[in-house]
């Protein structure tokens, strides 16, 4: 049986959501729990890779195994098996013809940022922006992100896409006046892609003059060399 999942998870002490030899990803997490609930070893797909320190709050995944368990059952047992850092929340069958990554239309990231000073209970989970942060400035900006371009502008090295060509259907920041949220919604992101624009966003927030449109056009990652950190980013949905 396919078996589909949702999870979320806290990317602090993990290496990322892929495998790594050292075992500390939430693949690897999600592997175990999964062998130990089911007596065999799956191979578990996500709908994409979070980086190290990137958090979950909808991630998808599916791994296929012979046993057929109860869908109730599934989402306890592994939460019984992994560490409290990462929980599943529903479970489905499916068939085999759904891929948890290649079969995903559009994802959503959140940046999370706040005002004011320093809070330890944010402690790597979202960036302190102080207070000078102009909402409409970033959002009348972040218009020229949505559609579809050439991003490599905002690829970092390493990434081996075949294309830097991606088709952003929206961006904008959300600010209550204390809590800031970045949402950008694709069909799909490059390496770094969101980091490296919510570092653009929160420039143009703080006054800096920042062109989207020229940067995009440039087609170039020295024009935008500064990448936010990774602890304010979350995987925050992923539809099919």
């Amino acid at each position: 049986m396919r078996y589909v999942i949702k999870l979320s998870y806290d990317g602090t002490d993990f290496c990322g959501w892929q495998h790594q030899p050292n075992g500390n990803s939430v693949q690897d997490a999600l592997e175990n729990a999964i062998e130990r609930l089911f007596g065999e070893r799956a191979r578990a797909v996500g709908s994409g890779r979070t980086d190290a320190g990137v958090h979950a709050l909808a991630q998808v995944a599916h791994f296929d195994c012979e046993k057929v368990l109860p869908f109730e059952r599934v989402v306890g047992g592994l939460n019984a098996y992994l560490p409290r850092t990462v929980r599943v929340s529903e479970a489905r069958a499916t068939t085999d013809g759904f891929d948890a990554r290649k079969s995903a239309k559009r994802k959503t990231y959140m940046y999370l940022m706040y005002r004011g000073a320093p809070l330890p209970v944010f402690n790597d989970r979202a960036l302190c922006v102080g207070n000078a942060f102009d909402t409409d400035a970033a959002n009348t900006a972040l218009n020229a992100v949505v559609g579809t371009h050439d991003f490599a502008t905002f690829k970092a090295a390493g990434s081996n896409a075949k294309t830097s060509v991606r088709t952003v259907y929206d961006a904008h920041v959300e600010d209550d006046g204390a809590i800031i949220k970045f949402f950008i919604t694709a069909d799909g992101f490059l390496y770094n892609m969101v980091r490296i624009i919510a570092a653009q966003t929160l420039k143009i927030a703080r006054g800096e003059r920042v062109d989207l449109a020229a940067l995009i056009a440039a087609a170039d990652r020295t024009r935008a060399k500064d990448t936010a950190p990774a602890c304010a980013l979350y995987l925050y949905g992923v539809e099919y």
